[in-house]
């Protein structure tokens, strides 16, 4: 969706960003109590709140303009660099003890990710390369942040809340810097990629995923996250009908053993 429009990055994740609000209102609308419960979370708990929404606004910020600067698989690889710095910064922001165990499938899922990256990967060291990949390692600390800081707030809000909340304050924060007479002139079917990013990357995917870091370690979360770029080849095979190399299958297989790996060591840890 984000290929199909000519905008901004800001523009792009501030409008995205507002068509998510309206659905995730509805929701605990009709919900009972649960609309008061959620706006009475988000006035105790706002400053923890705007954090979130500034480390998610520059975790996407970055993110875009790391495509901006280089290539895809540059810009990939290097943002998820994210579960190095969870893995790190976890036991001192979250009390959580660092586990050596997760080392081996912290270096198959980054091996895995390599190695469907490694065909498009053209570092020469140029200025623009550089760029972009110090804008990949910059978008992938800031989403370790944006998932410490979730984490904390899971235990104190529900995903509903927690989505709306930081929502709102990233609208709050990226007002200033638009000159909105700029956008009256954008084609209408611009418009319904951004309502269908708004409801799908920002309104659904957030719901679905605070919901599952609410019963899993930030340090597993980081990992499995891992899955995404994964998904995404599938979906180019489905919608792009863009078929998949070896590399692609050999890596995918290595994340999804990561996955696996992940999911033993937690069952062993609860036993």
């Amino acid at each position: 969706m984000v290929k199909k429009l000519q905008l901004n990055p800001l523009h792009i994740v501030f409008f995205t960003t507002l068509f998510s609000l309206p659905p995730i209102f509805i929701i605990s609308s009709c919900r009972s109590g649960a609309l008061q419960q959620n706006l009475s979370g988000i006035r105790l708990h706002y400053p923890h709140l705007i954090l979130l929404a500034v480390s998610l606004l520059l975790n996407n910020y970055f993110y875009f303009a790391a495509f901006h600067h280089t290539s895809i698989a540059i810009a990939v690889f290097t943002h998820y660099t994210a579960p190095i710095f969870v893995a790190f910064l976890a036991p001192f922001l979250l009390a959580e003890k660092f586990e050596k165990r997760l080392l081996l499938p912290l270096t198959v899922a980054l091996l895995g990710l390599a190695i469907i990256l490694a065909p498009d990967f053209n570092f020469n060291l140029s200025a623009a390369d550089a760029t972009g990949a110090l804008y990949g390692v910059a978008s992938g600390l800031a989403y370790a942040f944006t998932l410490i800081f979730a984490k904390r707030l899971t235990s104190k809000l529900s995903p509903l809340a927690l989505v709306f909340g930081q929502s709102f304050f990233m609208i709050l924060v990226l007002s200033p810097f638009f000159a909105f007479n700029s956008l009256f002139s954008l084609p209408t079917l611009s418009w319904f990629w951004l309502i269908g990013l708004g409801l799908t990357h920002c309104a659904l995917a957030p719901l679905l995923y605070l919901s599952g870091l609410s019963h899993i370690k930030a340090q597993y979360a980081a990992i499995i996250g891992y899955l995404e770029p994964l998904s995404a080849v599938f979906l180019g095979l489905l919608l792009a009908h863009e078929a998949p190399s070896w590399s692609t299958w050999m890596g995918g297989a290595s994340i999804l053993f990561s996955g696996a790996l992940i999911t033993g060591l937690r069952k062993r840890s609860q036993t």
